[in-house]
């Protein structure tokens, strides 16, 4: 059985992401450093995976990527900032043009009522240009006001491909949300 079948990931993902990695691109690992600190910060799971220290749960394959670590570390950023309701540490985890779409008055009106939980990383692929394909599911609980408005729902599931792309300094990687509504897959919760 494929392996994103049995974590119940729809076939739509799936071909989103193949599409988006491209065939050669697939066998390439872009090696990042990690502080070695986040090495202590995460829980090893049953089987290999491992759980973030705000709660996201990589499967075993994607815990082995090599590039988990830096991952992890700009999820845990950017879920916490919108739980939080932190727009600077928001701002440092998204692409220039998404904090320029989405000042902090119009940010904070988007997610002053939603808070994300129940993530879980499935896969970490390589994308063009040193990028990252990372495939996650969660969900989020806000107001109607705020939920999407193909999913008026106070909980949402959200299927996401997030690309990660390298910053304008090409020192960090940062997540590019405006490729999203081509990216994500989301329902009321069941």
């Amino acid at each position: 059985m494929r392996s994103w079948l049995k974590w119940g990931i729809p076939l739509a993902i799936v071909v989103l992401l193949g599409a988006a990695g491209g065939g050669a691109l697939l066998s390439q690992y872009v090696y990042r450093d990690t502080p070695t600190d986040q090495l202590s910060s995460t829980t090893t799971e049953p089987g290999g995976g491992m759980t973030s220290p705000l709660g996201i749960v990589y499967t075993p394959e994607a815990a082995a990527h090599p590039d988990r670590l830096t991952v992890q570390a700009l999820l845990d950023n950017h879920f916490r900032s919108i739980n939080d309701k932190s727009y600077d540490l928001w701002k440092s985890t998204v692409v220039r043009s998404k904090w320029l779409e989405l000042p902090h008055d119009k940010w904070m009106a988007n997610y002053d009522t939603t808070r994300d939980f129940q993530w879980t990383v499935h896969r970490i692929d390589p994308g063009p240009d040193g990028s990252l394909l990372v495939m996650l599911t969660f969900r989020s609980n806000q107001t109607l006001e705020d939920a999407p408005a193909q999913a008026k729902s106070t909980c949402v599931t959200w299927n996401v491909v997030y690309p990660l792309v390298l910053d304008e300094m090409r020192q960090g990687l940062r997540l590019d949300t405006s490729k999203l509504p081509n990216s994500a897959l989301f329902k009321p919760c069941e």
